[in-house]
């Protein structure tokens, strides 16, 4: 069969018409925020590119990457994330734990977590997805290019989207058609379409993508042991898959259909019948939302442009001062002096026709003194709009004496994390409700946990379906470390506040006490001890006390008669 007349996905059908416009729009809302994104992860990795008009010299100030590394570092540790068995079976609740923990440990999760953060600060948008695999269902974070979303969804609610595509997914045509997921009718236009001259010419601009891909992601610090290896030879393709709503006579079906360079239609299936549920896949979450946007403003973009400004300016600085070491100098041509050049260094003799004063000048080049105090200015301004102050980078900040100018510093950069805290806690509910969801639709026969022995050995442990699954569901409960810690901060000022007021008052002080002692997070066995410990040294300090003498009485002396 020619290559002419293979049935692509680009058919004048209905479907085909509708799949072309949602990934139309979808690309087009998201390619605007390219460049801006492009230059973020640029002055992450300190790319910087020279500009010869206005700065020889290239330079990078890491305030980026110090604003961002800052951010996640106060961010939040990874979830913590409890489960409720609604029913009330306690032994299944506690099986059910294990199995979550283990899978965060196993899958990488921590990992995941990092990642996911460090997407919304540098793009301003961090998106999960759940796929179904042998053991269990797996949790990872997407690549925020690799993602693209109705434009009419609700901010951080994918839910709400009418289609959502997933592309860039980079396959080897081997790897395709060994893949029994895909269609036979697919393979055999996918082989034809492969080794075709537009086909053979899309493979090495796909080859060209995945290379530039997994470059940024082993920069965001993915295992590049995961990453896919392609032989010279291989036919690459880009996938597709592309998830959408269909009517389909009485009522809206959600479909997935995936197909090859946006030409060869591979499998055509109801989400229901893919992966057992009736919702996306997917979770997205933003730190600044906005009603009109789905790709928010990332903290990255409040840095961008101060830090593009402090490179120039810095580079210029640099430049000027070479200059200024090596001297440029006017020379008087009609003297008979010609110009000439020389090697710099101590006691060199540079010989000259004539004055110097009157053939030689030197090119007067700016110190750019003023320049120091405006850079200081810049990051100033930058620290403020990110939150990334000195304080919270673990540096004293000048002006800034006394603690409870510093509390109040501290106070206000936690402000902006804490807000971030609660979208972050909102995403990581939704993601563990459906992965509680996809396991109970296809939770594997059983499961391996690896336990620790005494001796401090790992053994397996075999969990089977029923021991975990429940008819009646569970409830996750996500603690963000965040708003805990915030919210510890804010009862410590509080205590401290009313002790400073009441001074000399014992109960309020050993309330107070005990208070900060349970905001710490001591155990009851813990404050107990504490609490003992601290009566006995009271006792011990009222013992040795010295014994205050009585004052003296008078005798009485009867009255003389």
């Amino acid at each position: 069969m020619p290559y002419d007349s293979v049935s692509s996905v680009w058919d004048d059908s209905d479907l085909m018409l509708k799949l072309k416009a949602e990934l139309k729009s979808a690309r087009e809302t998201q390619i605007r925020k390219h460049d801006d994104w492009n230059e973020n992860y640029e002055l992450y990795r300190n790319k910087v590119k020279t500009n010869r008009l206005t700065q020889r010299q290239s330079v990078n100030i890491p305030l980026m990457k110090e604003t961002i590394k800052t951010q996640l570092a106060h961010m939040d540790e990874s979830p913590s994330i409890d489960w409720k068995e609604l029913g009330g079976d306690e032994q299944k609740e506690l099986i059910y734990q294990e199995v979550w923990n283990d899978t965060f440990k196993q899958d990488k999760h921590e990992l995941i977590d990092v990642l996911d953060k460090k997407n919304v600060l540098l793009y301003g948008i961090g998106t999960k997805m759940l796929n179904i695999k042998k053991d269990g269902i797996l949790i990872s974070s997407l690549d925020p290019y690799d993602i693209v979303f109705d434009p009419l969804m609700e901010v951080g609610n994918v839910e709400t989207a009418r289609f959502i595509i997933r592309q860039n997914i980079f396959r080897s045509v081997r790897e395709i058609l060994a893949d029994k997921r895909y269609t036979k009718k697919g393979k055999e236009e996918l082989k034809i379409w492969a080794d075709s001259p537009p086909g053979i010419s899309q493979s090495g601009e796909n080859l060209e993508k995945w290379e530039e891909k997994m470059k940024r992601l082993q920069s965001m610090g993915v295992d590049h042991g995961d990453f896919p290896l392609y032989a010279g030879g291989d036919r690459v393709v880009n996938l597709c898959e592309h998830y959408t709503t269909i009517w389909e006579g009485k009522e809206w079906v959600r479909r997935v259909i995936v197909y090859a360079d946006d030409q060869i239609e591979m499998a055509n299936e109801t989400l229901n019948d893919l992966i057992g549920v009736d919702f996306w896949p997917f979770t997205s979450w933003v730190e600044d939302p906005d009603g009109t946007d789905i790709y928010s403003d990332s903290i990255a973009d409040l840095i961008r442009v101060p830090n593009k400004i402090l490179n120039i300016w810095f580079s210029q600085l640099i430049e000027n001062r070479t200059l200024k070491n090596f001297q440029m100098s006017y020379i008087n041509t009609e003297t008979g002096q010609q110009p000439t050049t020389y090697v710099p260094g101590p006691g060199v003799q540079i010989p000259i026709k004539g004055n110097p004063r009157e053939n030689v000048m030197p090119v007067e080049i700016s110190g750019l003194d003023d320049t120091l105090a405006a850079i200081n200015a810049i990051t100033q301004i930058a620290e403020r709009a990110s939150g990334a102050t000195a304080i919270e980078k673990g540096e004293p900040e000048a002006g800034q004496q006394t603690l409870g100018e510093i509390q109040i510093l501290v106070g206000k950069a936690q402000e902006r994390t804490v807000a971030m805290a609660k979208f972050y806690r909102i995403a990581w509910y939704e993601t563990a409700w459906k992965w509680d969801k996809l396991m109970h639709a296809n939770g594997p026969r059983f499961l391996k946990l690896y336990k620790a022995s005494h001796t401090g050995k790992m053994y397996p442990k075999r969990v089977f379906l029923n021991d975990w699954k429940s008819d009646v569901g569970y409830e996750p409960t996500v603690s963000s470390t965040s708003e805990q810690e915030a919210e510890s901060v804010k009862g410590i000022q509080k205590l401290t506040f009313i002790m400073q007021q009441f001074p000399n008052n014992p109960a309020l002080r050993k309330i107070s006490q005990k208070r900060m002692l349970e905001i710490i997070d001591l155990t009851p066995e813990e404050l107990k001890q504490v609490e003992e410990a601290e009566d006995q040294a009271q006792s011990m300090q009222q013992s040795t006390q010295p014994m205050q003498p009585k004052p003296m009485q008078m005798p009485q002396v009867a009255p003389v008669v």
